[in-house]
C-alpha cells in the first residue's frame, strides 16, 4: 500500500517529515505567503499522511487586521482541539490585531463564539475588506506548480 504524499512536497522531504515526527498524531505544514499580505495556509495530516484539515488566513500589518478565510477539519478528527490549535497559531501572526472571519457555517457559528470567550479575542463574521489585502502593484503570480516550500510547524 502506498501512503499519500502532501501536495507540493517532494517524496524525499515528505519522508523526512514523517521520520522526524513519527511520534505525532497530527503533522502541521505551513505554506507562507508569496508576498507579505498574501494568504497563509496551514494544513494538517494524520499519522498516515492523509489530509485532515486546513486553515487559510490573511494578515495586513499596515491596518493591523487579520481575516480567517477558511477552516475545515475532517469530521472524524473534530472535537479534539485541533481547530483551537489552528486558530491560536493564526493569532500569533497578528497579536493585538482586529480579527474577522468570512461566512460562517452552522458549526462555525458555535465554534467561534466559544473561542472568543476562551481567547478573549473578537472573531466576528466578515467585518469588511482591508484595502491592502489585494496584490501589490506590479505583482506577478508565480507560475503554476511554484508554490513556496512548506515549513513543518513545530510549535503545534
Amino acid at each position: 500500500m502506498t501512503l499519500p504524499i502532501a501536495e507540493n512536497v517532494s517524496p524525499r522531504r515528505w519522508r523526512w517529515i514523517r521520520l522526524t515526527t513519527w511520534h505525532k498524531e497530527v503533522r502541521f505544514l505551513y505554506w507562507p505567503p508569496p508576498h507579505p499580505p498574501g494568504y497563509r495556509n496551514l494544513q494538517m495530516f494524520d499519522r498516515d499522511g492523509y489530509d485532515i484539515g486546513r486553515l487559510v488566513w490573511v494578515v495586513c500589518d499596515g491596518c493591523r487586521v487579520g481575516s480567517i478565510n477558511k477552516i475545515s477539519i475532517d469530521p472524524d478528527h473534530q472535537r479534539r482541539g485541533l481547530g483551537r490549535q489552528l486558530i491560536r497559531r493564526t493569532l500569533t501572526d497578528g497579536p493585538g490585531y482586529t480579527w474577522q472571519t468570512t461566512h460562517q457555517s452552522p458549526h462555525a457559528k458555535l465554534f467561534f463564539p466559544a473561542l472568543e470567550k476562551e481567547l478573549s479575542v473578537a472573531l466576528p463574521e466578515y467585518g469588511g475588506v482591508c484595502q491592502h489585502l489585494g496584490s501589490p502593484p506590479g505583482y506577478q503570480p508565480r507560475p503554476p506548480g511554484r508554490r513556496p516550500r512548506p515549513l513543518l510547524e513545530r510549535r503545534l
